[in-house]
């Protein structure tokens, strides 16, 4: 399936990701956040959302919407 929103995370976005997850700073929900960001990044890892729905425990959907919100709003990711 074609990806509607690329993710192509920068070094500041991906150092952010990994202090979160190192610290586990905040919620579970953001520190899941997180790990999902670096999996679906196109410079990382690149999983295909399906890979990511079945590693965290979630439906593709909520994928697919986690990348659309970085697109578009790429500060409110961890809000």
């Amino acid at each position: 399936m074609n990806k509607k929103y690329i993710v192509r995370l920068t070094e500041e976005e991906r150092a952010t990701c990994h202090a979160v997850i190192k610290k586990l700073k905040g919620s579970s929900q953001k520190v899941r956040r997180a790990q999902m960001l670096l999996k679906t990044d196109a410079n990382g890892p690149a999983w295909t959302d399906e890979r990511i729905a079945e590693a965290f425990g979630c439906r593709v959907q909520t994928v697919e919407n986690l990348r659309k919100r970085l697109v578009h709003h790429p500060f409110l990711i961890f809000g």
